[in-house]
């Protein structure tokens, strides 16, 4: 598996833990690295801490007490291992990096094979009450959220700007006691939008609309596709079993390149969201995970690298969302093998499919081919060979510029219905992280 730094960098929960771990990157830190076909291996800070990392999925493990994950000393030999390669010895893995090789595998297997079952069986009865009772709440929640709405559009969106939090947090909070929590998220959302642009009114105005849909499709959805319906209670709140998603979700197999990684910190917990692509079949995937606090997510996910296997995807009319279902050898894939969509006409008329097919859909990713950044009006936007543009939003417009020198480039992104927002590039050739 090749790393760059960039790529080891980014799998550091924070920036503090990358500083850390540049100060023990040096040879002198580090007794006996080591290298197999399956792992590599030190031990840190005199022996004391032992570190190592499964080169199938980048899993890692260290026994020093950071809560952090990975910690420093994993980050730190991963740096090592990708500037100093030569600095490991080929050898066969030492019993205490074998014994943890062996009993990741051994999970592995149990959770594709679907031999991890539940800690207690389900009463069926309970669980059919428990869903009635849940339902009931969810559509009494419905209907104050409907009379709020309704209100909001009869008196205008003008002023709206002014409105203190609390305006928005009350609703979200009577859906959160309503059990839609999904619909509780999307008001929060609503917040946002007030003041954020010169067009916010008319963004604000269709994300109202869009929400009013979406009750309407919920308190109506025996109409509805098994898949839309789907959607929709996705949407609302309600969450995928696993024993569902192994039922239901569609399980496609390719090579599947990580080309962007976003990680937020909320209240309590870490959402990470990464985006893939097969090599093959050109099906998008977003993969979702979730931590408390600072602890480290169940798959290492790391932009740059390729995933060989089978994704479940959850169900939907627009597949998006997956999970990794079962990993195979890795090949190696590079950005190059991608396909990059030759317009931005060609991908806005994809995008208008998948509306189409669900009204709700949040972001989807794209690959386009050649396409530079330019500024008018003051506004930054994406444009191609053919003259095309989209808006275009990031945090890091001017290094992306510097990087580019301001000459076309191939981008992988993620495009939410009002702008392109760039995960990576592929700047001669070389796969670059643009966050």
């Amino acid at each position: 598996m090749q790393l760059s730094l960039e790529q080891v960098r980014e799998m550091a929960p924070d920036e503090k833990s990358v500083i850390a771990a540049n100060k023990i990157v040096s040879l002198n830190h580090w007794n006996s690295p080591g290298l197999s076909d399956v792992a590599i291996w030190g031990k840190c800070a005199g022996g004391r801490y032992q570190v190592r990392v499964d080169l199938q999925n980048l899993g890692s493990h260290c026994n020093c007490p950071s809560r952090k994950f990975p910690c420093k000393h994993v980050l730190a030999l991963l740096m090592l291992f990708t500037s100093t390669p030569d600095a490991f010895e080929i050898t066969d893995s030492p019993e205490w990096v074998a014994d943890w090789i062996q009993k990741r595998r051994q999970r592995e297997q149990q959770k594709s094979a679907g031999k991890v079952q539940p800690s207690k069986p389900v009463d069926p009865e309970a669980q059919a009450k428990r869903i009635r009772e849940r339902e009931s709440r969810i559509a009494e929640g419905l209907q104050h959220l409907i009379v709020w709405m309704d209100d909001l559009i009869r008196n205008g969106v003008a002023g709206l700007e002014a409105q203190p939090f609390h305006f928005w947090d009350t609703q979200a909070r009577r859906l959160v006691d309503a059990q839609a929590k999904g619909l509780a998220s999307r008001i929060y959302r609503l917040a946002e939008i007030p003041n954020s642009s010169r067009d916010w009114p008319e963004r604000l105005t269709n994300e109202l609309g869009r929400t009013r849909l979406l009750v309407h499709a919920y308190l109506n959805q025996g109409e509805l596709s098994p898949s839309l319906q789907a959607d929709v209670r996705q949407l609302i709140g309600w969450t995928v079993s696993q024993a569902d998603l192994q039922a239901s979700g569609t399980e496609i197999e390719d090579d599947w390149f990580i080309f962007g990684q976003r990680v937020e910190d909320e209240d309590r917990f870490t959402t990470q969201r990464s985006w893939a692509v097969g090599r093959k079949t050109q099906q998008e995937a977003l993969f979702l995970q979730f931590a408390p606090g600072k602890q480290g997510f169940s798959e290492s996910i790391v932009p740059g690298t390729c995933i060989s296997g089978k994704l479940v995807f959850y169900p939907a009319t627009v597949l998006q969302r997956a999970k990794i279902s079962e990993r195979s050898e890795e090949q190696h894939v590079s950005a190059m093998d991608l396909f990059y969509l030759d317009s931005i006409e060609d991908f806005l008329d994809s995008y208008a499919d998948r509306l189409g097919r669900n009204p709700w859909l949040a972001s989807c990713s794209c690959l386009l081919k050649e396409v530079s950044i330019a500024q008018h009006k003051g506004d930054w936007y994406l444009r191609d060979k053919h003259g095309y543009g989209v808006p275009f939003k990031s945090l890091e417009t001017y290094r992306i510029l510097a990087m580019t020198g301001g000459q076309p480039v191939h981008v992988m992104g993620e495009w939410n219905g009002n702008f392109f927002s760039p995960w990576s590039l592929l700047v001669n050739q070389q796969f670059r992280i643009c966050s």
